[in-house]
């Protein structure tokens, strides 16, 4: 029960305490900008009532509230909803009336109205700079925009492209000197702008919305000097099943070599833990392709890999053996902390089938292996059976667990016989190759509010997204969502906590700005009407605004935490 318990208790709490951190901002904005204007402030609380602990310093009650979602600061004659004279009197007797929120002049009220969201801006950069400080280890491909695979018949894989002579945008009439997007071309910029990675790219496709033509600058090494430059406009399109609108090309990540079995091809040939796979065959082959290049190798063929060895080039030759393997289809185990499988802990689980093998095998996602060949299962053991059967099968027998404690899927055990094809192999494992990201002062600042800002322009174009339908209201997430991805982001190490945090902190920012009822913008819009019209709205009018403001936050709450259960559920079902 501990193994279970403990696990939670520790997401929970850092579930908690990046929505405090993000609460605390914002609401010290809204403090700060309060006690700066001369408001009287009542309290000043992270949570929700009721009030759990907490202590008074001056006028102001500083506490925590019961409920862990939200906060507030409460001043005198700024509420939510309306209060009655006698409901103000009781809260707000003896506080001279120039101390009143609702009597400082506009420019005041609305610098403390807009200092909540701006704060959870100031929240990010800071954010985004501890991590350019302090440096982080990254993926090669987190920090650099190389393309690895090209989805067939995607706008990538037929964009044409044309030569560039220096800094100059050549002419797009005529023959193009290229057609499509090759792996290991290098993305330079995207609409004038420099991208950080492939998943910037990816961003720029959905968040456009399909026919947008996109500029785009690639280089291309050659293998002979100084990479070639070419000019590729292209627009995106929806390829697959996500709906989503795609370039078409996935991440580069370099490949490393992690181990090398006793007695393989890898070790005959001297591939040593530690090597960079640059090239196979003259050609750069990023991770998503590396077993594939194998596979395909004819037997007793054999492949040329460029490698670097602590800095110096090599160049060897492989020669594959047969093993079997089960395409289509992945089943892992327990995976450690950094990331990997432990292949002689946990029971396999089915993560990836191709429909056509589910359809033949009975087999889903999320099914669990307890039996290869009739010996119990352990992701060692599944890999040995299947490596050591090439052309043959391998008899799996399958527990399929409940879902929705039956209601949804019933429990279900089960025997399968797959079939195992005949590839090649070499006998190593890989690993993405890492890099350690870190700016000096001078640099970091920039870099920090040039993160920030994309974050910014991404939750803009999101919404704009969502308003013309190119993005579905479905994707949208709640406090599930946050907590999923906010305990995934710690487990993958502390920077990408620090990271995704940032980034929820920027949509705060944006939405809290939405000119909503309830909402920071929402009293903005209120208090610049009353300047224009030079008198304060009626208050018949305010406590209707407010509760359409009310029932709109409460109904995207419900829908958000709908969708987080859809999706938590879906997860579920194969």
């Amino acid at each position: 029960m501990l193994t279970i318990v403990l696990p939670f208790l520790l997401k929970l709490l850092i579930f908690l305490a990046v929505l405090s951190l993000l609460v605390f901002f914002h609401e010290f904005g809204h403090f700060v900008a309060a006690k700066l204007c001369g408001i009287y402030v009542k309290r000043f609380s992270i949570g929700m009532p009721p009030r759990v602990i907490g202590f008074k310093f001056g006028e102001t009650d500083y506490c925590i509230g019961a409920i862990p979602f939200g906060g507030f600061v409460m001043m005198a004659g700024q509420e939510d909803v309306p209060l009655s004279d006698e409901e103000r009197e009781k809260e707000y007797g003896g506080v001279p009336e120039h101390r009143w929120f609702m009597n400082k002049p506009v420019w005041q009220r609305l610098i403390v109205l807009v200092m909540g969201p701006l704060m959870n801006l100031v929240l990010a950069v800071l954010l985004y700079g501890l991590i350019a400080v302090v440096g982080a280890e990254v993926p090669e491909s987190e920090a650099m925009a190389r393309v690895g695979d090209t989805a067939k018949d995607s706008p990538a894989a037929t964009a044409p492209m044309f030569h560039m002579n220096g800094s100059q945008l050549p002419a797009v009439t005529g023959s193009p000197d290229a057609t499509g997007w090759q792996s290991g071309d290098l993305i330079v910029s995207v609409d004038g702008k420099p991208i950080s990675n492939i998943q910037d790219l990816a961003m720029a496709a959905v968040l456009n919305g399909t026919g947008t033509l996109h500029d785009v600058i690639i280089e291309r090494e050659t293998g002979k000097g100084a990479p070639e430059r070419f000019f590729s406009r292209i627009a995106p399109k929806v390829i697959d099943e996500s709906k989503r609108p795609r370039f078409g090309v996935s991440s580069f990540d370099t490949v490393v070599v992690s181990d090398v079995a006793a007695a393989s091809p890898a070790a005959d040939a001297g591939l040593k833990k530690g090597d960079i796979v640059r090239r196979a065959d003259g050609k750069p082959i990023p991770l998503g392709l590396f077993f594939e290049h194998f596979e395909k190798i004819p037997e007793g063929g054999e492949t040329t890999l460029e490698i670097d060895r602590a800095g110096t080039p090599m160049t060897i030759t492989v020669k594959p053996h047969t093993v079997g393997r089960i395409l289509g289809f992945a089943a892992l185990g327990e995976v450690g902390r950094d990331g990997t499988e432990v292949m002689d802990k946990g029971v396999p689980t089915v993560r990836v089938i191709l429909p056509e093998l589910a359809a033949k095998t009975g087999i889903k996602r999320l099914d669990k292996i307890v039996e290869v060949n009739g010996q119990p299962a352990t992701p060692q053991a599944l890999q040995d059976a299947v490596e050591k059967s090439p052309g043959g099968t391998v008899q799996l027998k399958i527990a399929r667990p409940a879902v929705m404690f039956g209601l949804i899927q019933k429990p279900e055990t089960k025997t399968a016989t797959v079939s195992v094809d005949s590839v090649r192999d070499i006998g190593m494992t890989p690993q993405p190759k890492t890099v350690f990201q870190r700016y000096p002062l001078s640099k970091a600042i920039p870099k920090a509010w040039q993160e920030s800002w994309l974050a910014v322009n991404r939750t803009l174009l999101t919404l704009k997204g969502l308003v013309f339908r190119d993005i579905s209201p479905k994707d949208l997430g709640g406090p599930l969502m946050i907590y999923d991805v906010t305990t995934k982001a710690a487990a993958a190490g502390w920077d990408w906590l620090v990271r995704i945090t940032a980034f929820i902190s920027v949509n705060l920012f944006v939405f809290n700005l939405l000119p909503l009822p309830v909402l920071d913008g929402g009293q903005v819009v209120i208090n610049v009407l009353e300047s224009i019209r030079r008198k304060p709205l009626s208050e018949t009018f305010l406590m209707r605004f407010q509760q359409v403001g009310i029932v709109m936050i409460l109904a995207l709450m419900l829908y958000v935490t709908f969708n987080d259960v859809v999706r938590k559920v879906t997860e579920m079902i194969p």
